[in-house]
């Protein structure tokens, strides 16, 4: 009984043993495995910063082609108008993306616009870092005189970039140089003549913050030491020359060592039960290795999605086009590829604010993604412009014309804007593969330029991309290179002189109308040639030597006023009034013997700018007509509310005048208000006597068209009124 209980006891003793044993030899397991959990996790850790920080490095040219690739970028840079770049480029990158400083410099290398921490520098000055953006614009530059020669093999000029990190007062700081580049046909830059635009982010503890948020490290900081807490760990950063600056450091996430704290005292309060802990341990290193491959996916959202509209952004929708072009030239199914602008968003920014254009961009990507569907990859491209890719097993251009009727309806509806209704609209661009094209950049430039035609016929519509399109294209372009010529060189270019009568047949004043001889086209229409200018920027060289032949016409004769047509485009430069007055003077010419004529259009698009620009003009001396008045916005509100002087009638009014009873009528009507508001009227393409009679008895005083005088050239003009045309003074 005693050897037996003996024996009982030892086998007892041997199996506590023997499991005290195995528990510990468990528990130092254990220790080990957390210790190896703890250097993979704090590698993986390692990896996502050094990740996220590349993601930054690569994010600074992305956010820069927000703004460098844009047409009125170009034009005010080249105007050095401070104010404009200072709104929209320095002090809004600095807002929007963040950025800590921002340069444009001009085609010698002259620094046009300079930004520091949201403040625009005045005069504009580098602050230390004047050698190494010279050295990155010039390697740049380089870059863009070797792309000169490399015809079909050049490397697209959007993709021209000059990235680097550098040491800026012994922080590191990413810089990134590329060329300000038109984005439309409206602008072109000669090659060589671009203008650089340079901004940098400073690695701070704001840019620390950030990329640690990114992957959802809250303490992440800029350190210039290694950290030597064993509790912290680092990634070393360098300049682009390899010299290490400094680190980033956090707090590392040690899952091992922290369950092993929390599960110590109840290991060595019950070893037996190892095990179970053991179980659990292995389930919580599997948790936090969940939670380490969760923000690591994460992190690869936010480098391929935009951070406004949270939509692929362009790399990602250019990589996704990749492939279901793969498939499209493996003969699995066609594609759909539409290109989409915003229209009136410029004016939506402008009255409400960038904080409204943000809304306003986010509601737009709701509606594209609900109207694309699971299919479609719907992708913010920059700015207010957005990408949709529709797979297709055939049709696809009927897929096309459906989505886009769709969209269309969609983006008229208005938009509720901080307690304001906002009317856009949207102009569409399709290319259809393999229709168009089967290779990833010809589908995308065939469906920008059907882009550019959809715009081009006055917005709110589509077009499909056909080959005719990029013959109009480039024939317009061969218009473009000829106007340039003849700006340039003079004798093409002419103005013919259409007389103005008063109703007892006295001429009182001319208008200056332009025509073209061109050398191939003969006599180019002047809309023709007013629209090629306005969309290739030279538009204000031509209207400045309009307004320059016609004061000089006007030296030569006695006539009290002279009319000279002005574009929209025109008056959008805040500085119009100014550069009017100073070829006025610079001719000699009387301010009060010159009339500027716009349209109603001007005074919708920018009431605030039209009403300064004409206060300044009247104020000197100059007088405003509204041309072809009736045919726009006629409203009695805004002819009170803004400074003009005569309205002219539309000639299609005049012509319906013998018409019927109600064209009498509504002329008759604009008459008495025009005379209501002491406004003078003179009415254009009076042909008939019949229309004469009418309008002498309806009160209108002054008139235009063949019944009196066609348009003249300059000396058959001059020698009509020497042979004794009656002037009125």
């Amino acid at each position: 009984m005693n050897k037996s209980g003996s024996l009982t006891s030892q086998i007892r003793i041997t199996l506590v043993a023997l499991a005290a044993v195995a528990a510990a030899g468990a528990f130092g397991i254990s220790i080990i495995a957390s210790s190896r959990v703890d250097q993979n996790a704090v590698l993986k850790q390692q990896e996502l910063v050094r990740h996220a920080f590349e993601e930054q490095v690569e994010a600074l040219p992305r956010e820069q082609q927000s703004i460098t690739v844009w047409d009125d970028h170009v034009i005010h840079a080249r105007n050095a108008d401070h104010t404009w770049l200072a709104e929209n480029v320095g002090e809004w990158m600095y807002d929007y993306f963040g950025h800590d400083r921002a340069y444009v410099l001009d085609d010698r290398g002259n620094l046009v616009h300079a930004m520091r921490d949201g403040k625009t520098v005045q005069p504009p000055s580098f602050s230390g870092e004047e050698k190494v953006i010279i050295e990155v614009a010039s390697d740049l530059r380089r870059r863009l005189v070797a792309r000169q020669g490399a015809g079909d093999e050049a490397e697209p000029l959007s993709d021209i970039v000059e990235t680097r990190i550098i040491d800026l007062d012994g922080k590191p700081a990413i810089l990134s140089v590329q060329p300000i580049l038109p984005f439309t046909e409206r602008v072109s830059v000669a090659p060589g003549s671009e203008y650089l635009y340079g901004s940098m982010k400073v690695l701070n503890e704001a840019l620390a913050k950030t990329i640690g948020s990114h992957i959802l490290i809250g303490d992440m900081r800029y350190s210039e030491q290694l950290p030597t807490d064993y509790r912290e760990a680092g990634v070393p950063i360098a300049t682009s020359s390899g010299e290490t600056l400094g680190y980033l450091v956090w707090k590392a996430d040690r899952p091992g060592i922290a369950l092993l704290k929390q599960v110590l005292p109840a290991g060595v309060a019950a070893l037996l039960v190892l095990g179970g802990i053991a179980l659990f341990l292995g389930r919580r290193l599997r948790r936090a290795s969940l939670d380490l491959h969760a923000s690591e996916r994460r992190a690869r959202h936010l480098a391929s999605h935009d951070v406004l509209t949270r939509l692929p952004n362009r790399a990602f929708f250019e990589e996704t086009l990749d492939g279901v072009l793969s498939d499209v030239r493996a003969g699995n199914g066609e594609a759909v590829l539409l290109f989409l602008d915003l229209d009136r968003f410029k004016t939506v920014n402008d009255t409400l604010g960038h904080r409204a254009g943000d809304a306003l961009v986010r509601q737009t990507a709701m509606r594209l993604s609900a109207l694309a569907g699971q299919n479609g990859t719907v992708a913010r491209i920059g700015g207010d412009e957005f990408g949709i890719l529709l797979p297709v097993r055939s049709g696809a251009r009927e897929a096309a014309v459906a989505l886009s009727e769709k969209l269309l309806e969609s983006l008229a509806a208005p938009f509720e804007i901080e307690d304001e209704l906002v009317h856009v609209g949207v102009s569409i661009g399709i290319a259809a593969a393999p229709a168009a094209a089967s290779e990833r950049q010809e589908l995308l430039r065939k469906a920008d330029i059907a882009l550019y035609d959809a715009k081009k016929r006055g917005r709110g519509c589509y077009q499909v991309f056909s080959e005719t399109m990029g013959a109009i294209l480039k024939q317009r372009r061969r218009v473009e290179a000829d106007l340039r010529t003849a700006l340039t060189e003079g004798g093409e270019l002419q103005l013919a002189y259409q007389p103005l009568y008063s109703d007892a047949g006295n001429i009182i004043g001319a208008e200056a109308l332009l025509r073209w001889n061109h050398p191939v086209h003969s006599a180019m229409s002047p809309v023709v040639v007013i629209s090629v200018a306005e969309e290739a920027g030279l538009i204000m060289q031509l209207g400045d030597w309009i307004l320059r032949e016609a004061c000089r016409m006007l030296a030569r004769t006695d006539l009290p006023l002279m009319s000279v047509n002005v574009s929209a485009v025109q008056l959008r430069d805040e500085h119009f009034a100014e550069r009017c007055l100073a070829i006025i003077r610079q001719e000699n010419a009387a301010p009060r013997r010159i009339q500027l004529e716009v349209t109603e259009t001007v005074l919708i698009e920018n009431p605030d700018l039209a009403i300064k620009t004409f206060e300044v003009l009247r104020k000197a001396g100059v007088s405003i007509a509204i041309d072809d008045f009736g045919t726009g916005y006629s409203s009695m509100s805004y002819l009170r509310n803004y400074p003009v002087d005569r309205l002219k009638i539309d000639r299609s009014f005049v012509q319906a005048l013998s018409e019927n009873d109600q064209g009498r009528a509504i002329v008759g009507a604009m008459l008495d208000m025009a005379h209501a508001l002491e406004l003078q009227v003179i009415a254009e393409g009076v042909e008939t006597a019949d229309q004469c009679e009418l309008l002498r008895s309806l009160g209108c005083r002054e008139m235009q068209g063949y019944l009196f005088s066609r348009p003249l050239n300059g000396e058959q003009f001059l020698n009509d009124l020497r042979q004794g045309l009656k002037v009125s003074a």
